[in-house]
């Protein structure tokens, strides 16, 4: 049958109609699929995860090194001008990385996911952004940087599980470094299952203050039992003196509003170098920690008679100094060392009683430490009235570290008294040892593991440096530490060690942390975990230090394995 010209317009008419609401069914669908949960996953392409996790973290690490109060060297102490500015720095990284930021009392620098359950208990990621003098720029601030980028790329594969970023809009939010929060708007809570803080604590090291953890204390509340608040700088400043110079409020009920309460933290986890040469030696990229060793630190004052180098006798001197000397070579023994004393020197009158009194309840993770000293008036032709030196005691065993601090202190009055010189020793810190929580400890292993694959993927045989020590390096009066640095890594010899940590063959290391770490005050009030980094040869508080831009990257993929099953299943 054939339809007359009227008919064969209304079906015309009538088959466009359908076409066009197939065509709008089909469209709407499409849509639909970035606007509503879906079951299918789409994985953050590689590139981005390598250019996040990989090429941003050593930038930025690098970028923030160069942030320091001196010339030619890195040096950034609590509240310098150079440490204003680094806090600035990060505030502005961790906005990019889509989170909400403050500065807290104390100058901790925060940046907070809230999650869909936003009054829960939240995850803590940290480590410090203060340096010692004449550091190294991976100690503390590899943590900060790995952990924003760990939580960026979350960020990422969150809003793309959940299609509220397309996946052009990530490749173009990572391509320009955008604030992820202007793309993310008023939906980032929802992206996380529960609430996510990263905290840039503003001083660890101890360095203006002369007592260490000052932010991680002013987190959990103990800075104004501790009565820190006094506490007098070089420049008789006290730490309220400079918080309030700053514009801080620094009274003790700031501080206490600034401090978490235990039902607001979950857990915390810290990403920190090594410091050490284990992992280096097992070739391991990463490892878990299983506990931080205790901490005690004494500073000595010693009251002597100040005279003439060159007419008072010898056997009627009062000198600070000797006193010092003798008792600082006590110590050395007594805690394990003078191999080459023992070795090449007749010893010390009184002391070998002594050290092999405490002999037996040494072990080797006890070690001790006089890394300063200062001496009145410090002249080469006057004997020294006064001197004060300090005293850094570790240990697995608390025990064995109180009963050494102990020792030293009656020793060190015992030396003074037969020397005719006044003595006073004072602690200035304590912390106990602390154990990692197994739960953490776990998860961090299966991350690990879990991660691999990713590293693999993202950085193949990756090449990791092996360092070609055969020459010798030449300074002369201009050449500063960083300049020797970079000349070390100038005349790297790249020779094709893999990343991988080999994981699979189910040997993980699990390492004993020597060195202090924010994990310590923080385990007062959450469980802890931390992971450490491998180094080259365990060479730390120096500008030798280096941390090969892979171990970064595995260490960061690691975090990232542990936040999607932490934060987004």
């Amino acid at each position: 049958m054939v339809l007359p010209a009227s008919g064969r317009r209304k079906s015309h008419r009538s088959y466009s109609a359908v076409l066009c609401l197939v065509l709008l069914v089909v469209t709407t669908t499409a849509q639909g699929a970035y606007t509503e949960d879906s079951e299918q996953e789409e994985p953050l392409p590689a590139h981005l995860l390598k250019q996040i996790l990989y090429e941003e973290t050593a930038d930025r690490i690098h970028a923030l090194g160069k942030i320091s109060d001196a010339e030619g060297s890195l040096v950034r102490t609590f509240f310098s001008p150079a440490h204003i500015r680094a806090a600035s720095q990060i505030r502005k990284w961790m906005r990019e990385a889509g989170l909400r930021t403050w500065l807290d009392a104390v100058g901790n620098v925060h940046g907070r996911v809230d999650g869909r359950a936003r009054d829960a208990p939240a995850l803590i990621l940290g480590s410090h952004y203060d340096t010692v003098m004449d550091a190294g720029k991976y100690d503390g601030a590899l943590g900060i940087i790995v952990a924003i980028a760990s939580v960026k790329a979350s960020l990422l594969q969150a809003a793309l599980d959940a299609r509220i970023m397309r996946p052009e809009e990530v490749r173009a939010a990572v391509r320009e470094s955008a604030d992820l929060g202007q793309w993310l708007g008023n939906k980032a809570h929802k992206l996380f299952t529960m609430p996510l803080e990263i905290v840039a604590f503003s001083d660890e090291e101890g360095v203006r203050f002369q007592t260490t953890f000052l932010g991680s204390r002013g987190l959990t509340g103990k800075l104004v039992a501790e009565g820190m608040l006094e506490q007098e700088d070089r420049n008789g400043e006290t730490l309220s003196d400079v918080l309030y110079k700053h514009g801080y409020q620094g009274s003790e009920e700031a501080l206490a509003r600034a401090a978490y309460i235990p039902n607001q933290v979950r857990g915390y986890v810290e990403i920190h170098m090594e410091q050490g040469p284990v992992l280096e030696s097992r070739g391991y990229a990463v490892g878990p920690v299983a506990a931080i060793a205790g901490q005690t630190r004494l500073s000595v004052s010693v009251e002597g008679t100040q005279g003439h180098a060159g007419t008072v006798p010898m056997k009627g001197r009062q000198d600070a100094m000797t006193a010092v000397a003798e008792a600082v070579l006590w110590i050395e023994r007594m805690c394990g060392g003078g191999a080459y004393l023992d070795a090449h020197s007749a010893p010390t009158a009184g002391v070998d009683a002594e050290a092999e009194a405490v002999e037996d309840r040494t072990d080797d993770s006890l070690v001790c430490t006089t890394g300063s000293v200062s001496l009145w008036p410090g002249a080469s032709n006057v004997i020294a009235g006064a001197a004060n030196f300090s005293v850094d005691v570790r240990c697995r065993s608390d025990e064995l570290r109180h009963a050494t601090a102990q020792a030293i202190t009656d020793q060190i009055d015992a030396i003074c008294d037969r020397r005719g010189v006044n003595c006073s020793t004072s602690i200035k810190h304590q912390a106990p040892a602390a154990a990692c929580h197994p739960d953490m400890i776990a998860a961090l292993v299966d991350a690990c593991r879990a991660s691999e694959p990713m590293i693999e993927e993202l950085l193949g045989r990756a090449q990791d440096c092996e360092w070609d020590c055969r020459g010798e390096l030449t300074r002369d009066s201009n050449t500063t530490s960083t300049d020797v640095a970079e000349e070390l890594l100038q005349h790297a010899n790249c020779g094709g060690r893999q990343v991988s940590s080999r994981w699979e063959d189910g040997q993980a290391p699990v390492l004993v942390s020597g060195a202090g770490h924010d994990s310590l005050p923080m385990s007062e009030i959450t469980k802890m975990g931390m992971l450490f980094v491998r180094d080259r040869g365990g060479i730390s508080h120096s500008p030798l230090e280096y941390v090969a831009p892979e171990d970064i990257a595995a260490a960061a993929a690691a975090l990232y394995m542990y936040l999607r099953k932490e934060m987004l299943l």
